[in-house]
């Protein structure tokens, strides 16, 4: 048994496990390396697929005093309301 890509418009759309005798000749090609959405050009797999970005943390400024006195006076009022 061997490993075949199925290719439909030059895409790998799925792999299969399968005897040479399983293969549908026209759009299944052995492949030893690739994936599912790698793309066959001429005899080749090829990666095409995008690569993944890591996210790019974004800085929360820190809240300043007035800020900060503020949320503090919030808070105190809610706490009184619940007295």
């Amino acid at each position: 048994m061997s490993n075949y890509a199925v290719i439909e418009n030059g895409k790998v759309v799925n792999l299969c496990v399968a005897t040479e005798e399983d293969v549908k000749p026209d759009n299944w090609v052995l492949c030893e390396v690739g994936g599912i959405g790698w793309d066959y050009v001429n005899g080749r797999f090829v990666d095409s697929r995008p690569v993944a970005m890591e996210p790019v943390p974004v800085p929360v400024p820190a809240p300043n005093k007035e800020q900060l006195l503020a949320e503090v006076q919030a808070l105190l009022a809610k706490i009184e309301a619940l007295a």
